[in-house]
């Protein structure tokens, strides 16, 4: 037998019309992530803007009483405590604001 009489035989195979689309094996969840994170921060920030503004009356009602009783409240500890709170919140509350952009 000689190759030009013998037939080779192809084997084709026709691509499918529609080939249906598998799902991601991960899914982008950064939008319902931020969304979440934005729920959680106005709820928080509202809480410590509450406690920020608190604390400031507190601390100007705490001034004047002292400034009436005429003592020095620059030595007093829990006037520096006071401060310091309100410093650590407002460092918190600016934290906030980042994380929200």
């Amino acid at each position: 037998m000689t190759k030009k009489s013998k037939k080779e035989r192809r084997i084709s195979v026709r691509a499918p019309d529609y080939i249906p689309k598998k799902e991601p094996i991960f899914k982008d969840t950064t939008g319902t992530e931020a969304l979440d994170i934005f729920k959680l921060i106005a709820t928080i920030g509202r809480i410590f803007s509450i406690i920020t503004i608190a604390s400031g009356i507190f601390a100007i009602l705490y001034v004047i009483y002292n400034s009436l009783m005429s003592v020095n409240i620059f030595l007093d500890s829990f006037f520096i405590t006071i401060l310091g709170f309100i410093g650590a919140i407002n460092i918190i509350c600016g934290l906030f604001l980042l994380a929200k952009k």
